[in-house]
């Protein structure tokens, strides 16, 4: 028994000493865990910090990466090459993008080029050829040019297919138009004559004895021999535009600001020597340097479109009359054009969803201020060439910013959303649903034969929607930029809206019945 005693005696003694090995290890690794904590994460300390620091900003960075969206610009010919994309290349920058380096296979997502990106142009640089189409896009990517715009772009085209429209004054391409010429002399044996070259270099004044019918790279326009003038000199009054879609065509046209460009010269008395008189050319006198301009410009900072506005009006003109011409100039031609647009997209495999097109239109004006649109630049220089045109900067600036929040760029989400679950947040079906008592009363859900049942969402194509989708987000985005084309101007037109294709209608349709529900789409 005392033995037994003894062993427990003993047991306890051991057990004891055992627990307090145990708490005094527990206690030096708790000690050591804490200090090892101090080490890593001590301010203090510089060498752990670093390491620390390292791993998280590659994680950072990696993040960034994802979701950042890549910008190319491309410029080829030689006379683009003095800075023509400056401007993009800033707000780009601001816009955080990052630049893509093409030429080591860097991805990009925004593609802003000067040139057309689907014809093979030699890239002195590196010897490779510039030709996108030799690839498929991602669905995601953008391109600042269509496939076939030259069709708006070119002279010869341009006035080729609007021949018929009130805003294109008489114009012949030789020698395929020879015999049509040749009546227009015989009509009008006085008229004068602008020789063009059809790549949009070089205007010469002549008279129909000097025509050379064989020479097929120019063509022949009527001269405006009774321009408007402001301050006693010609000018030429150019208009961003902006297309963001064909196949329905939607157009908008910048309505911040206008681009004035004056003669040097008073027009009066004329000489058709002197061409400084009656052609815009480089050194031409900005707006500023007009008197009519100039007061208001220097002194309350109202841009060139207000002043002009105000001009007009107060020599008896209806500005309203007068844009209401000008929009259905450039809605005109934009439609016009839409056909071969998609004619060769469709030979390139091509959505036109990937694509967009930011063009100038450059309008002249008779004594009466009757518009016409002498041609179409495909890519307007939109960094000021010399500083007295540096006031147009901003100009420029406002106008590329707002052209890529229009087209989806704004940010990587906005841009990658239109293509995942996430759109629904800025844009889905209850946004995009219209007509609500034509879709009850015809019991569109249930059958789409009925003519009213075709914007109720049961009986809309995944394109259809699609189409309805983007036109909302450039509601939401349309910024410095005013609707042309669908607007309320053509709603009621049915001579109009016979002419122009399903998807066409349908689209003009949608924007109708948002009017009707939101005169905010009006």
């Amino acid at each position: 028994m005392i033995s037994n005693k003894n062993n427990k005696r003993g047991n306890k003694k051991s057990f004891s000493s055992s627990n307090y090995v145990i708490i005094i290890l527990a206690s030096i690794i708790v000690v050591l865990l804490a200090i090892l904590n101090a080490i890593i994460f001590n301010p203090g300390n510089n060498e752990p910090q670093n390491v620390v620091e390292s791993e998280s900003i590659v994680k950072i960075v990696k993040i960034k990466k994802v979701n950042t969206l890549k910008y190319w610009n491309v410029v080829l010919e030689v006379w683009h090459q003095g800075g023509h994309l400056r401007t993009m290349d800033r707000v780009f920058n601001s816009m955080q993008y990052e630049f893509a380096n093409v030429s080591h296979n860097e991805d990009w997502d925004f593609l802003w080029s000067i040139e057309s990106p689907f014809s093979h142009y030699e890239e002195k640089s590196d010897n490779h050829f510039f030709n996108i189409s030799n690839n498929p896009l991602r669905q995601e990517q953008k391109v600042n040019h269509f496939p076939g715009i030259s069709a708006l772009a070119s002279k010869s085209y341009m006035n080729e297919i609007n021949a018929h429209l009130k805003y294109i004054l008489p114009s012949f391409v030789l020698p395929q138009d020879k015999k049509e010429f040749q009546k227009f002399l015989t009509d009008n044996p006085k008229a004068k004559l602008v020789e063009k070259n059809v790549y949009n270099r070089g205007v010469y004044l002549i008279e129909a004895k000097d025509v050379i019918y064989d020479n097929s790279d120019v063509f022949y326009q009527q001269f405006m021999d009774k321009p408007f003038l402001i301050d006693g000199h010609a000018f030429d009054f150019g208009i961003f535009v902006l297309i963001t879609s064909f196949n329905p065509v939607r157009v908008y046209r910048f309505d911040a600001d206008v681009l004035f460009r004056f003669c040097r010269e008073k027009y009066y008395p004329f000489d058709p020597e002197n061409r400084d008189k009656y052609v815009v050319r480089q050194g031409c006198h900005p707006p500023y340097d007009m008197p009519t301009f100039e007061k208001s410009f220097e002194m309350f900072k109202h841009p060139f479109k207000s002043i002009f506005e105000n001009y007009i009006s107060k020599k008896g003109f209806d500005v309203k009359e007068l844009w209401k011409k000008i929009d259905d100039a450039i809605v005109k031609i934009s439609l016009n054009t839409e056909y071969r647009i998609i004619k060769k997209a469709k030979a390139m495999n091509y959505s036109t969803h990937h694509f967009f097109e930011l063009v100038r239109f450059d309008f002249i004006f008779d004594e009466n201020l009757t518009p016409y649109v002498m041609e179409v630049n495909m890519s307007p220089n939109l960094t000021p060439a010399h500083k007295r045109y540096e006031i147009n900067a901003i100009i420029y600036e406002q106008l590329i910013y707002n052209t890529v929040k229009m087209v989806g760029g704004g940010s990587y989400f906005e841009f990658m959303s239109r293509f995942n679950d996430l759109d629904v947040m800025i844009a889905n079906r209850k946004n995009i649903a219209v007509d609500i008592k034509s879709c009850l009363k015809y019991e569109c859900h249930r059958s789409c034969e009925h003519k009213n049942c075709r914007l109720c969402m049961p009986c809309v194509n995944e394109n259809d929607r699609y189409q309805m989708r983007e036109a909302f987000r450039e509601h939401l985005y349309e910024g410095n930029f005013r609707r042309l084309f669908p607007a309320k101007e053509y709603y009621n037109d049915t001579k109009f809206y016979e002419s122009i294709t399903t998807k066409n209608q349908i689209s003009l349709d949608w924007f109708k019945a948002k009017c009707l529900e939101d005169d905010r789409w009006c």
